[in-house]
C-alpha cells in the first residue's frame, strides 16, 4: 500500500516538474492524530522552491494530477501544505492475508543487488571466559546478521581469534605458575597474570596429559609455546560452548596466529611500500598527556593521515615484528581478497579511537571509503534487585556470560540485550529477567504469542475456524484493531530500516510494540463472539499477529512458546 501511494505521488510530481529536476525522495509518515488520516506527506513543501509556488498551491496541483489507487477514500491538504491520505475501510486489513499466505517468509525478501557481507563480532581474546559485555556484542552481531539475511544479503558470521601477541605469553606464564603451584611449589603470582579458577583447570588438565617432570625438562620457550597454544584451545572450546548456550554459531573462526605464519602481514606491508604509503620516521609523544622517559625512535610508519586519520601509525615494533595494527590491516585486506562486498565489525565501545585508523588503512589498500562499518557496543551494568553483582570466582575479575545464561535463560539474555541501541549503556537486572510480569520484556512478548495460541486452541475446540482469504474484514474497525493492522504492515519496513541503519535493536522494540498492541486489543475486545463474521475476522487478525510475533522472535533468536 505504501509503495503504491509513493508511486502515485512520484508520477504526479514528475509530471509537474517536467525535466527541471529529479523528484525528491517521497516520505510517507503515520500521523499521530487519527483524524489526520492514515498517511501524511510533505512532498509539496519539497517541491515548492523548484516550482516557484507556495506549498499549499503545489499540494493542490499534485492532488489534481495524482491517479490514486482504489484503496484511497479521500485526500486533503492540511496546514502549510501537508497532504493527508485517508484509506477505505479495511483496505489495509488485507495485510492479514499477506501474512497468513506468506507465513514465516512475511517481511523477508530477495534482491538482485544482494551483497556478500563479512560480519565479524565477539572476537573476545582467548585468554579467559566471555564476560557479559562480550555477550551483548555477540547477540547484537548475531541478530544483525539475521536482519541482513532477512532482507536478502549473504552474510558470513566470522570470529577473529586474537591468538597471537603478548597476552598469549602472559596466559602461558599464568598457567605454568599454577602448574608449579599444583605440585606444591611456592609461587609468586604477578599482578599481570590471569586470575580465576579456569587457569587452574587448564593447568590441571596439562598435568593430566603429561607428568610434571617432563614439563620441567622442556626448553623454556618450547614449553611456553605448547602451554600457550593448549590454553588458547581450552579457552576457545569454552567460548564456543558459551556461544552455543546463547544460540550463536559462526561460519568462520579466523586465527591471527595463522595470519602471522602465512606471511600475509609482511606481504601487506610490502604492498604498502610499493605504493609509497609507508616511510621511516619518528612519531611525537601522544597528545594531551605527559609521557615519562619518552625516547624518540625511528619506526616504519603508515601514512594514515593521507586517508583521514589524525596520526600516522607504526607497522613494525622495535624488534622488527608486526604491530597489532599491522595484523589488523592484513586481516581486513584478507576479507577484501576473499571477495566480500562489505565488511561490518562489532566492537566494544572502548575501541572507538581505533575506527579511523583501520578505515584509513582499508581505504589505502582497497580504495573503499568508510570500510569496515563499525558498530560500537556499550557495556552492560549487571545488577540484582538494583545492586551491582559481584565478580565471578571462575573468572576472577568479572561475571561470566555463561553464569548469566545459566541463571536467567538464553531467551531473557538475548531479548534484554536487544532492548536498547548498541551505543547505549544497558542495565540488566537478573531478578527482573526471571520475573513473569510485564516488567520483563521477553516474558511480555512471549506471553502475547502464547495467549494467541491459547485463543486459537480454544476456537479449534469450539469448532470455530479463522476466516479464509476473501472473508470480509470491514468489521475490524475499532482503534485497537486498526492499530494491530498498522503494526503488521510496518514489519517489513522495520526490517529494511534495521538493515539499512545497522540497528538490530529495532526488531526487539517492534516486537514489544506489537505485543502491547495485541494486549490492548485483547483487554478491550472478545475474539470469539456471538457474531460469526466478526469472530472469523478477529481470529484471522490474531492468527496473523501470532505469525509476525513468531517471525520477529525468530530474527532475535528467541523462542515463541505456545504455552506459558
Amino acid at each position: 500500500m505504501k509503495e503504491s501511494l509513493e508511486c502515485a505521488l512520484r508520477e504526479a510530481a514528475t509530471a509537474l516538474l517536467g525535466s527541471r529536476e529529479a523528484v525528491p525522495e517521497i516520505r510517507l509518515t503515520r500521523p499521530k492524530v487519527r483524524e489526520h488520516g492514515d498517511y501524511a506527506c510533505n512532498l509539496a513543501m519539497q517541491l515548492s522552491r523548484a516550482l516557484g509556488k507556495p506549498p499549499r498551491q503545489v499540494a493542490e496541483d499534485l492532488l489534481a494530477q495524482v491517479d490514486w489507487p482504489q484503496e484511497v477514500a479521500s485526500v486533503e491538504v492540511a496546514g502549510p501544505g501537508f497532504i493527508n491520505i485517508h484509506l477505505r475501510q479495511a483496505s489495509e486489513a488485507q495485510v492479514v492475508w499477506d501474512v497468513l499466505r506468506q507465513g514465516s517468509a512475511y517481511g523477508r525478501r530477495s534482491q538482485t543487488d544482494a551483497q556478500r557481507i563479512c560480519l565479524e563480532f565477539v572476537s573476545a581474546n582467548p585468554t579467559g571466559p566471555m564476560h557479559v559485555g562480550h555477550g551483548r556484542g555477540a547477540v547484537v552481531g548475531d541478530v544483525l546478521a539475521s536482519v541482513l539475511q532477512a532482507v536478502g544479503h549473504e552474510v558470513t558470521r566470522e570470529y577473529y581469534i586474537n591468538d597471537a601477541g603478548a597476552q598469549i605469553g602472559i596466559l602461558a606464564d599464568s598457567v605454568w605458575l599454577r602448574m608449579q603451584e599444583l605440585q606444591g611449589e611456592a609461587i609468586e603470582f604477578p599482578e599481570s597474570a590471569y586470575p580465576g579458577e579456569y587457569v587452574v583447570d587448564i593447568a590441571r588438565g596439562l598435568l593430566d596429559r603429561k607428568p610434571y617432570a617432563e614439563w620441567l625438562d622442556m626448553e623454556a620457550e618450547m614449553r611456553r609455546e605448547i602451554i600457550g597454544q593448549a590454553a588458547v584451545d581450552a579457552n576457545m572450546k569454552a567460548i564456543r560452548e558459551d556461544l552455543a548456550a546463547l544460540g550463536i554459531t559462526f561460519d568462520v573462526f579466523f586465527s591471527e596466529r595463522e595470519l602471522h605464519r602465512s606471511g600475509k602481514i609482511l606481504a601487506m606491508i610490502e604492498e604498502l611500500k610499493s605504493r609509497g604509503l609507508v616511510y621511516t620516521g619518528i612519531l611525537p609523544p601522544p597528545k594531551g598527556k605527559e609521557v615519562q622517559d619518552y625516547k624518540p625512535v625511528e619506526q616504519l610508519l603508515f601514512r594514515s593521515t593521507d586517508f583521514g586519520d589524525d596520526s600516522d601509525r607504526p607497522l613494525l615494533k622495535q624488534d622488527g615484528s608486526p604491530t597489532y595494527f599491522a595484523a589488523d590491516i592484513a586481516y581486513h585486506h584478507d576479507k577484501h581478497l576473499r571477495g566480500f562486498d562489505r565488511m561490518i565489525d562489532v566492537w566494544g565501545a572502548d575501541h572507538g579511537g581505533y575506527v579511523a585508523r583501520v578505515q584509513a588503512a582499508v581505504r589505502a589498500l582497497t580504495g573503499r571509503a568508510g570500510q569496515p562499518d563499525i558498530l560500537l557496543v556499550q557495556m552492560v551494568n549487571l545488577t540484582r534487585d538494583g545492586q551491582p553483582v559481584r565478580m565471578s570466582k571462575r573468572a576472577g575479575t568479572f561475571v561470566t556470560l555463561r553464569e548469566v545464561v545459566d541463571e536467567v535463560g538464553r531467551d531473557a539474555v538475548r531479548f534484554n540485550f536487544m532492548t536498547r541501541r548498541a551505543e547505549s549503556q544497558l542495565d540488566f537486572d537478573l531478578e527482573t529477567a526471571k520475573e513473569q510480569s510485564d516488567e520483563n520484556p521477553v516474558y511480555y512478548v512471549q506471553y502475547a504469542h502464547a495467549r494467541i495460541c491459547a485463543i486459537l486452541r480454544r476456537a479449534g475446540e469450539m469448532g470455530v475456524a479463522p476466516g479464509e482469504e476473501g472473508t470480509d474484514l470491514s468489521c475490524l474497525a475499532s482503534h485497537e484493531e486498526k492499530r494491530l493492522i498498522k503494526a503488521l504492515l510496518e514489519y517489513p519496513e522495520m526490517l529494511e530500516k534495521a538493515a539499512q541503519r545497522l540497528e538490530p535493536y529495532r526488531v526487539a522494540t517492534y516486537a514489544m510494540r506489537l505485543a502491547a498492541d495485541f494486549h490492548s486489543f485483547y483487554h478491550k475486545h472478545r475474539v470469539i463472539t456471538e457474531e460469526a463474521g466478526k469472530t472469523a475476522a478477529r481470529l484471522a487478525l490474531v492468527q496473523a499477529t501470532r505469525q509476525v510475533l513468531c517471525n520477529a522472535l525468530g530474527i532475535l533468536g528467541v523462542d515463541a512458546p505456545e504455552r506459558m
